[in-house]
């Protein structure tokens, strides 16, 4: 039922934004009751929030599997595979990836959404920690919110954009941004 109820909530958010969906829209589209809907979430900003958490689930499910490519290849390579991942990631996420950054500012102070920007930092950073190209201790806290913006912000932009730059020049340039990041100082 709550799959059922997160489908619903995406669907909306793609077809209405935010302000177009509501409990009784979400209950209607997942054709439950708004009661039956309510014995799972508080209210709309939690399905929201559990929504955008699923699909960084994905996402991260799909950028561990990238990172499992093996740590013998040059650091370059292994970031430019995840870099690739979550690039492949948002677009085939687009529409719900735009209604997502069009409505964050209104959902950027809600606790839910805070916790999955949280876990998706953490996953960045336990791989630049336990990357071989992460060889600074002194910086990791930086490096991490950096890394993960610089992730973030210029794939989203990427896709969102859809600016006049080949895609795979675009995967060459953030990996090698992100290289300098966590590459060790001389």
């Amino acid at each position: 039922m709550v799959a059922g109820i997160l489908d619903a909530c995406a669907t909306l958010l793609i077809e209405r934004g935010y302000d177009g969906v509501s409990t009784h829209r979400i209950a209607q589209e997942a054709e439950i009751s708004p009661g039956s809907l309510y014995q799972y979430f508080a209210n709309k900003d939690a399905i929201v929030a559990m929504t955008v958490e699923r699909m960084i689930q994905k996402i991260a499910t799909e950028l561990l599997s990238a990172l499992e490519v093996g740590t013998d290849a040059p650091p370059q390579e292994q970031i430019a595979t995840v870099v690739d991942a979550a690039l492949t990631a948002a677009e085939q996420n687009r529409e719900l990836v735009r209604v997502l950054v069009e409505q964050m500012p209104r959902l950027g102070g809600s606790t839910e959404i805070r916790r999955v920007e949280e876990r998706a930092r953490e996953m960045i950073a336990q791989y630049l920690l336990t990357s071989p190209a992460a060889e600074n201790p002194d910086r990791p806290p930086t490096l991490v919110w950096m890394a993960f913006q610089a992730v973030q912000q210029l794939s989203v932009r990427y896709v969102l954009d859809q600016p006049d730059i080949p895609r795979e020049e675009f995967v060459t340039e953030l990996s090698r941004l992100l290289v300098t990041l966590v590459a060790p100082t001389p």
